[in-house]
C-alpha cells in the first residue's frame, strides 16, 4: 500500500475516549471506529502512506504483522467505499 490516503474534507470527526465518531456531511451517515480504527484515522490526517501506517501501528500495538496488514487493508477499503477517505 504505497498510496497516500487522506480524510475526505466532508467528514467531521470527534474522539470520544478510545473511539472515534465520524459524520459524513454529504450523506448524514454516522460511523464509529474502535480504538485501533481511531488511531488509523489520526494517522490518516497526517497524509501517511498505507505502508507507513502499518509500520506505525506495528510499533504501537502487539499484533501479528500479517494480521495487521490484512485488517488495515480491509479498514482502508471500507473507509474508501463509504467515501470517508480519498487516495
Amino acid at each position: 500500500m504505497t498510496r497516500t490516503f487522506a480524510p475526505n474534507p466532508d467528514v467531521v470527526f470527534k474522539r470520544l475516549e478510545d473511539r472515534m465518531v465520524l459524520v459524513h456531511l454529504a450523506t448524514n451517515r454516522i460511523f464509529e471506529l474502535n480504538h485501533t480504527g481511531a488511531r488509523v484515522w489520526e494517522l490518516l490526517q497526517e497524509g501517511i502512506t498505507g505502508d507507513d501506517l502499518i509500520d506505525h501501528l506495528k510499533a504501537e500495538f502487539e499484533v501479528d504483522p500479517s494480521t495487521l496488514r490484512t485488517e488495515i487493508e480491509a479498514l482502508i477499503s471500507e473507509l474508501a467505499n463509504e467515501g470517508l477517505i480519498a487516495s
